[in-house]
């Protein structure tokens, strides 16, 4: 039996030597979960593959529904993903609620990254913004920013986002407040503001694919929107516009679960990530935008692509960044406040 050992010992070294990066290809792996669809979709092309390929190992790949998912990992003490894709607001949960493990930034170079989206425990991956959008050629007056959103004379049909986050800031914006002003919010200056429009607002929308039909179908005469979605109807043909003045921006980020068995390889990924080539090449394949500032100095991010991505240097002055950390620690209340509001 021993002798048989030693025979199958010597064998697999041969084949081990034999295979040489499939045998390292087996034993290096990790797991990446994001949020599936038409954008993980796109990640794998501009940052799974690339990095698979640049780091010799297999990434493998699963899709989960926001942090409860990940604290029910972390709390079974064996975490199945390695690096994990959540909204900000989240990231910076999951560092408050010690679920994840603090990033190597010796690995992850973040120099070019906006210093308001790195944080000890996680970092921004890409940036959307919520934007005031409009149907051209409207027989009603539209909106083209937050002001004239939030002013009842314009009697436009109008939509919001149904979710306190955003929508509170784009009430206080659009009655005067000043960006560098907006935190802490002032909540129920914001409730009244949404007050007195309320009653022009048809549809309150949860989903970005129905904030797209809503503009698409007339159903409304402006709307916030996500600036990716509303690219979609746009090059579509649909005779629609928008604008990135006051475009609230906001972000999806990467964590390493508290526990992960791949920990210094996940942050060899998330460093592959924020390179600027795969950072680039993602806002290529689908409207959201570099968090690598070194991204737009590539030739692959044309000036009409970069006019459409918030955080261009065309853009970037014009926008107002959210934070999550401000809703970490106020949330619930204002949710409650907010649930409130929407029901009388």
């Amino acid at each position: 039996m021993k002798r048989f050992n030693k025979n199958l010992l010597k064998g697999a070294v041969v084949a081990a030597l034999t295979l040489g990066t499939s045998a390292a290809v087996l034993a290096d792996s990790l797991t990446f979960s994001g949020w599936g669809g038409a954008q993980q979709d796109a990640e794998r092309k501009a940052y799974l593959q690339p990095a698979a390929k640049a780091l010799g190992i297999v990434i493998k790949e699963d899709n989960m529904d926001g942090l409860a998912a990940v604290r029910a990992q972390v709390m079974s003490g064996k975490p199945k993903w390695d690096v994990v894709e959540l909204g900000s607001t989240e990231c910076a949960q999951a560092q408050q609620e010690g679920l994840v493990e603090p990033l190597d930034y010796s690995v992850i170079d973040a120099t070019h990254v906006d210093k308001n989206v790195v944080s000890s425990h996680w970092i921004a991956s890409h940036a959307y913004a919520t934007v005031v959008a409009w149907a051209e050629g409207s027989d009603a007056p539209v909106a083209k920013n937050w002001q004239q959103f939030f002013d009842p004379q314009v009697k436009g049909a109008r939509a919001l986002y149904r979710q306190p986050w955003l929508t509170m800031e784009a009430a206080l914006l659009g009655d005067g407040v000043a960006a560098k002003d907006l935190y802490p919010l002032d909540v129920e200056r914001a409730i009244k503001v949404l007050s007195r429009i309320k009653p022009q607002v048809v549809n309150w929308w949860s989903a970005g694919a129905d904030s797209a039909q809503l503009l698409r179908s007339r159903e409304v005469d402006f709307l916030a929107i996500w600036n990716g979605r509303v690219n979609e109807v746009k090059a579509s043909g649909d005779a629609v516009d928008y604008s990135f003045d006051g475009a609230l921006l906001s972000h999806d980020c990467l964590i390493v679960p508290k526990g992960s068995a791949n920990k210094a390889l996940a942050m060899k990924l998330i460093a592959e990530i924020i390179k600027p080539q795969s950072q680039a090449t993602l806002a290529t394949l689908i409207p959201y935008s570099p968090v690598n500032a070194q991204a737009y100095e590539l030739p692959m991010i044309t000036q009409e692509l970069a006019a459409r991505l918030p955080t261009s240097p065309q853009n970037i002055d014009k926008v107002v960044s959210v934070s999550p950390q401000w809703w970490v620690e106020n949330q619930e209340a204002v949710r409650q406040r907010f649930a409130l509001f929407l029901a009388n």
